[in-house]
């Protein structure tokens, strides 16, 4: 069938618009009109009715009047019944204006309601005109039967309405039976029409649609040399023709470019294979796409081979979230080597540890990035800090002995020395100094093994913050005296925590050590104890301890670094040849020591950016 695709589209549509118009049209206007009959006939009977219900009180009113001029108020009956006549008159004209043409039974019922109100009316005034004696006996006998068929009436006239309402409903019922067979039918056409169009359109639209979906996937598996072979003049003749040509290039193509692309993928392939380190590349949606030899070896020592999604994979919380920052397209953080953050696996019934490393892939799928996460194999590194951190703790055991012994002869020395020259006697302090120092060297490296292998112990006990700082000032003002570095303390009442006195000293003297190193002759560094609120309850109960100088100050890239172990921030920062040395484990054992107590600690800058503050938190509900 020749002709455009769109103009039969619009003609089937413009069928079935017409006949979907036409029947709900048809079905709006019938259930309108009988909407407004049944409408029209229930208020009118309702007035009615009400009309009707309003003359029967109205009587029952008149009658009343009556009796009230028998028991002797004759000037109040009088009026009443006059007013009540009045009533009834403008009730009965509206309900006789209610009345419908059509209806005679209703009017001849209103006909001789009329006559007995009059009769009624007649007599009541007959009653009103005689002497009273004897006037209730003439009312029971001659008013007030008159009464009851005036009322009676009005009964007539109410229930004849109520048989018009009955009426009105049967005819609604039939006019609604005679609407739903018309619709029912206009429905029906419009349905066999539908199907016609339906068929009709299928005939013309999917045989070239299946052709030209079994030449595409012959395409896809392939064969480039299949064609559509049956053109038609409408779109789809268009679509199959240009799928021809898509099909011709992309033969050529083939021709032409596959030994290329075949060159290409299996160089990238065998160079991904050759990568000694376990790489594992994950999509967009964090499914596992492509993965090196070990990496498959890595996940089989795991037992997680067979798993296709980042999900399913055997990672630490902290692994995976890397992935997932580097599936956003965070690049990856500076690389540091954390031995307690690695992931550790076993291959070939060794174990081995392995660093990873998550890398974002740009434009992995339009406007997504994939990622790539390679594990590096630390288990050597892992051992040789290990070996060092076993060096540092037996060579700080073993210097222990012959320094306490260096100690205790330099001592007796002293003791000794009364006759000593002065100069000898510096020097004498001097190298008793030397030992103090050296003593606390060893002692700190202890406590880095200590915290490694995880038996640092805390002998808690009622601690005054203010009174640990106070006994750490007395110890080094003489250190601060001779460096020409003022040391100013100033400390709040606050609560007392549990913790560690011996320890807590330590944290405060290396703290305030640190400061003096960094501070120039004529600075000064701030020592303050504070109180404030529990950033972890929101109730008040943590104490700050905080300590400031006025030194070269920490860039912010190494301000989380500086409590790391080992790590000098000289290291990183050219100051020059006076530049402070150290072993780089102080401000780490203040982190362990406070992270002990279940408080932090922080490095920022010191007031208007300058120098350095160590702020301490605990916690006083220890």
């Amino acid at each position: 069938m020749t002709g455009r695709l769109q103009t039969r589209f619009v003609l089937a549509g413009a069928l079935l618009v017409a006949a979907t118009v036409g029947s709900s049209a048809w079905s709006a206007i019938t259930f309108i009109r009988l909407n407004a009959v049944v409408d029209g006939a229930l208020r009118d009977s309702q007035e009615t009715i009400d009309l009707s219900a309003e003359l029967h009180s109205s009587l029952e009113r008149e009658d009343d009047a009556l009796l009230l001029f028998l028991s002797g108020d004759t000037e109040k009956a009088r009026r009443d019944l006059a007013e009540e006549r009045r009533r009834g008159d403008e009730g009965f004209d509206r309900l006789l204006g209610r009345l419908r043409d059509g209806e005679q039974d209703e009017r001849t019922l209103a006909a001789t309601l009329r006559h007995q109100i009059d009769r009624y009316r007649g007599a009541g005034d007959g009653l009103l005109a005689r002497d009273k004696n004897g006037g209730l006996e003439a009312y029971h006998r001659q008013v007030n039967p008159l009464l009851r068929q005036a009322a009676a009436g009005c009964d007539q006239l109410r229930e004849a309405n109520f048989r018009s309402m009955q009426q009105a409903g049967v005819r609604a019922r039939d006019e609604a039976a005679r609407g739903t067979r018309l619709v029912v039918a206009i429905s029906v056409l419009a349905v066999a029409l539908g199907v016609g169009v339906a068929v009709w359109l299928a005939r013309s639209v999917l045989g070239p649609v299946r052709e030209l979906t079994d030449s595409v996937e012959d395409i896809r598996t392939g064969h480039f040399d299949r064609r559509v072979r049956h053109i038609t003049a409408d779109e789809l003749g268009q679509l199959g023709t240009g799928f021809n040509r898509m099909a011709e290039a992309l033969a050529e193509y083939r021709r032409s470019s596959l030994g290329e692309l075949l060159t290409a993928k299996t160089t990238l392939e065998a160079t991904l294979n050759a990568l000694p380190d376990a790489v594992l590349v994950f999509g967009p949606d964090g499914e596992l796409v492509a993965m090196t030899p070990p990496a498959r070896a890595l996940l089989t020592g795991k037992r997680s081979e067979p798993a296709t999604r980042l999900a399913d994979l055997p990672f630490s919380d902290e692994h995976r979230a890397a992935v997932i920052a580097a599936l956003a397209g965070k690049p990856p953080g500076t690389r540091r080597l954390d031995f307690g953050r690695t992931f550790n696996a076993v291959l070939n019934g060794q174990s081995h540890r392995f660093l990873l490393t998550a890398v974002p892939i740009p434009e992995f799928a339009p406007d997504r990035c994939g990622a790539v996460a390679v594990l590096d194999d630390v288990t050597e590194f892992a051992r040789l800090d290990e070996l060092r951190s076993e060096l540092i703790g037996v060579a700080s055991h073993e210097l222990k002995s012959p320094l306490t012994a260096l100690r205790m002869n330099l001592l007796m020395l002293g003791e000794g020395a009364v006759g000593m020259a002065e100069r000898q006697r510096q020097l004498l302090a001097a190298a008793v100094e030397g030992c103090e120092e050296l003593g606390l060297t060893i002692e700190e490296l202890l406590d880095v093994t200590r915290i490694e292998a995880g038996q640092l112990r805390l002998n808690l006990a009622p601690v005054d913050p203010a009174a640990v700082l106070a006994t750490v000032r007395a110890a080094l003002q003489t250190r601060f005296d001779d460096a020409g570095v003022r040391l100013v303390v100033s400390t709040e009442t606050g609560p007392v925590i549990r913790g560690d006195p011996v320890r807590l000293r330590s944290v405060v003297a290396n703290v305030l050590t640190n400061a003096l190193k960094y501070s120039a002759s004529g600075g000064t560094v701030e020592a303050r104890v504070s109180s404030g609120q529990n950033t972890r309850t929101g109730a008040a109960g943590t104490l700050r301890i905080t300590v400031t100088d006025q030194g070269p100050g920490v860039p912010a890239e190494f301000r989380e670094r500086v409590f790391e172990k080992f790590f000098r921030v000289e290291h990183h920062v050219n100051r020059g040849p006076e530049s402070v040395r150290g072993t780089g484990i102080g401000l780490y054992l203040c982190r362990e020591i406070v992270k002990a107590h279940g408080g932090s600690i922080a490095c920022e800058p010191g007031d208007d950016g300058c120098g350095t503050r160590i702020v301490i938190s605990l916690l006083a509900d220890l």
